[in-house]
């Protein structure tokens, strides 16, 4: 990935990649200013086709680095494997601690098309008698789920109340025992 451009130039381009790579509407998938882009390589000696494939190489940098929730540690890390000097690998750092957070946000809301799960609170009770049975002792779970609509800010959001008993707690542990197995499957 090697260039001729200063930190400066570097800086500027990397933003127009995050910009039109990432905040371009639904798709994310913006062009980048063409007349910034010439302004940024007017002094560089590189050929359009590597101007071309590097400005790629940068896009694909923050995607991988996007879809990985990487920290600015770990985009360090990462470019200390490559051939991006020392310098530049300062500029990608330095936009990605200022950009990273907000684009896996955005990759992240472009993911959710139904209904999520925003909040979980959740404590346990125990019911010490009723009007039939004295001295029941028997605790149960009461739930509390704030579920926000399609991807909305607080105002759409549904707040949803239930109790479950002991057998009821441990048929949803089974289940979600069962999901975390499935997960662990298939990401292994």
């Amino acid at each position: 990935m090697e260039n001729d451009l200063s930190a400066q130039y570097l800086l500027a381009l990397l933003r127009q990649i995050v910009k039109s790579s990432f905040y371009s509407g639904a798709s994310g998938e913006g062009s980048v200013d063409r007349e910034v882009v010439r302004k940024i390589f007017s002094d560089s000696k590189m050929s359009e086709k590597k101007i071309s494939d590097f400005m790629a190489n940068c896009a694909q940098i923050f995607r991988r680095a996007a879809k990985g929730a990487w920290s600015v540690g770990k985009m360090e890390q990462m470019l200390s494997k490559t051939e991006v000097s020392e310098e530049h690998r300062k500029v990608f750092a330095h936009v990605w601690k200022t950009e990273g957070q907000k684009i896996h946000k955005e990759i992240v809301s472009r993911t959710i098309w139904n209904s999520s799960l925003d909040e979980t609170s959740w404590r346990i009770d125990v019911k010490a008698n009723s009007r039939h049975v004295k001295d029941i002792n028997e605790p149960t779970a009461i739930v509390r789920l704030s579920i926000k609509k399609n991807n909305q800010k607080r105002e759409g959001v549904e707040t949803v109340h239930f109790e479950m008993g002991r057998e009821e707690l441990e048929n949803i542990n089974a289940e979600l025992d069962k999901i975390q197995d499935r997960i662990n499957e298939i990401s292994s």
